[in-house]
């Protein structure tokens, strides 16, 4: 595991730890914020856009994906690598707000948008757009559950964490 990561732009960010087994494609097209962790043999395609917000954790073994071609090459048979300007084939940004965690063996597909504090359970397929706090399971990957319902129980325990929860999160759970 390596500490401290630098972006495209050349910012460094001390506390995010990427692994050296991680593979990581079109990494200017990688935004990613400090405080991130992402675990070994992970592949991040950036090639269409990759946002990691900050604190977000990322397991071992997940794959992130901007660009499908699958449906594109059963389509094209063949004639797949000469074609230019491809139908099927898919492209669009993932985004992954603040504070998420991604488990392990999951997959995010292209268009892929999840909120601030949201958890993927491990060998999840994600594709779409998630509000914050989701928790998803499955295959395809569904909202099950709320984050903030966890959190306001440990809040409880140790109300001494509130202020830093409120921090990044902009309000307590209730």
């Amino acid at each position: 595991m390596v500490y401290g990561f630098v972006c495209g732009d050349g910012e460094f960010l001390p506390n995010t730890r990427l692994s050296n087994s991680t593979a990581v494609f079109a990494p200017e097209r990688l935004e990613v914020g400090d405080h991130v962790f992402i675990g070994h043999f992970s592949v991040l395609d950036a090639t269409f856009g990759l946002r990691i917000g900050e604190g977000c954790q990322i397991g071992f073994f997940t794959g992130i994906f901007t660009h499908s071609s699958h449906a594109a090459i059963r389509l094209y048979g063949r004639a797949y690598v000469s074609e230019a300007d491809k139908v099927a084939y898919f492209e669009a940004p993932v985004d992954i707000g603040p504070y998420s965690f991604v488990g392990a063996h999951a997959t995010l597909l292209p268009g892929t948008r999840l909120g601030k504090g949201t958890l993927v359970s491990a060998y999840s397929l994600v594709q779409g757009e998630f509000p914050d706090y989701a928790i998803l399971a499955g295959q395809p990957a569904k909202v099950v559950g709320d984050t903030r319902r966890k959190d306001a129980a440990l809040l409880r325990q140790h109300p001494e964490l509130a202020m830093h929860y409120q921090g990044w999160a902009g309000e307590l759970p209730t």
